[in-house]
């Protein structure tokens, strides 16, 4: 009597325990659910804050070059890298075509020097009229209206192949972000693999931020000597 005591005690004591395991197993914190959708977050068609079709192009009054642009919620961005010939630019001629694609690289410091203070005028004029170079808060906002982290890069990058060391995106938004990596002091580096870009602040007295789209994900580092710009309307 006393052994079949012991073994009901044992086999409630058993259940007990699984139904413990599986009540902290059903509360523990569920990852979110994904709502992108590009057709609200993006939508090809409609027209923006402007009064302009949600994506079209424009034409840099400047040099005459025709960009295409996108509307991503209540931002407006290019969806090319600038070409505008400015000081201290640099278009990459090693791979035919490479700048017809990739746009110029660019420094944004006094006399287009690695590290320094941002050259402020070149700064408030090398977007085309009406466009700014993006703050460190617009690419944030960017990012967190493409999911954030490694969803937001694979959404905002081209679609294109670019080789074997690129990691396809779905361009969701057609932004296109292009792996024209940067340009290192002789010559690029990153090429055909990721996407740096100038943000408008200033990490310290002699250097500034750049907005890298990473394997890894999206995030911010000190800038490179030369890099791409993509701007955003006003």
């Amino acid at each position: 009597m006393r052994e079949s005591f012991k073994l009901i005690l044992f086999a409630v004591l058993l259940v007990g325990f699984f139904s413990a395991c599986t009540e902290d197993n059903s509360s523990a914190p569920e990852e979110p659910v994904d709502t992108f959708d590009a057709n609200v977050v993006c939508p090809a068609e409609g027209v923006n804050a402007y009064g302009e079709p949600n994506r079209g192009t424009f034409t840099d009054a400047r040099d005459g070059q025709v960009y295409k642009y996108t509307t991503i919620g209540n931002q407006v961005w290019m969806a090319e890298n600038l070409k505008f010939d400015a000081p201290y630019s640099l278009c990459y001629d090693g791979v035919d075509g490479f700048c017809d694609t990739f746009g110029r690289f660019y420094s944004l410091h006094e006399k287009g020097e690695d590290l320094g203070l941002f050259d402020q005028e070149l700064l408030d004029t090398i977007c085309p009229a009406g466009w700014r170079v993006p703050s460190v808060n617009d690419w944030d906002i960017l990012s967190n209206n493409m999911g954030g982290g490694v969803k937001a890069v694979s959404r905002l990058s081209s679609s294109e192949y670019f080789g074997e060391n690129y990691k396809m995106g779905t361009d969701d938004c057609g932004f296109n972000s292009l792996p024209a990596g940067y340009w290192g002091g002789g010559n690029i580096t990153l090429d055909y693999v990721v996407s740096v870009y100038w943000t408008s602040r200033a990490m310290d007295v002699a250097s500034s931020y750049s907005s890298w789209f990473g394997s890894n994900g999206f995030y911010f580092g000190i800038n490179y000597p030369k890099m791409s710009i993509r701007c955003v309307r006003n």
